[in-house]
């Protein structure tokens, strides 16, 4: 959804005095047209803002934000599993992972081991991106490898 800037107040009780008459009408619209050019909206702007402002809809930074925190959770997770096992006597006291590729190819053989298609979905994608040689960011690294040890693979 479109931000409408620091003048947001403004444009909303502009856009409010259109339901006046006469010169009033024609002296918002113009100040409002103003206001709008200098922010950088446009008119699908503001029925955007209209359509999706309070029924909950979040932005595309809301949902990166969202992602990273949920692939927190996974890293989270997969190192107290690690962590677990280790004190469990299995290995020699250090976490050692598989190469993400490695990971990513264990999981992809196992996707019915998986428990959502939001898994299945991030396992297809890390295989494809860790086949071609490419390097997965932390928090992908960290929720690759707990599902990973969630499904059994060896640390």
């Amino acid at each position: 959804m479109a931000d409408l800037g620091p003048n947001k107040k403004l444009i909303a009780q502009l856009f409010r005095m259109l339901g006046s008459s006469g010169g009033e009408r024609r002296n918002a619209f113009a100040a409002l047209e103003r206001i709008m050019q200098g922010e950088g909206v446009t008119w699908t702007d503001i029925g955007d803002v209209i359509e999706h402002g309070g029924d909950g809809e979040y932005t595309e930074d809301d949902l990166q934000q969202y992602g990273q925190a949920l692939r927190a959770e996974g890293v989270e997770a997969g190192i107290k599993i690690g962590e677990a096992r280790r004190n469990n006597g299995s290995g020699n006291g250090h976490l050692t992972l598989p190469k993400p590729f490695e990971m990513a190819q264990y999981c992809h053989d196992r996707l019915g081991r998986l428990k959502d298609d939001k898994q299945r979905d991030f396992v297809g994608d890390m295989y494809v991106v860790t086949q071609r040689g490419a390097r997965l960011s932390p928090g992908r690294l960290g929720y690759l490898a707990s599902i990973y040890i969630q499904i059994g693979g060896r640390v």
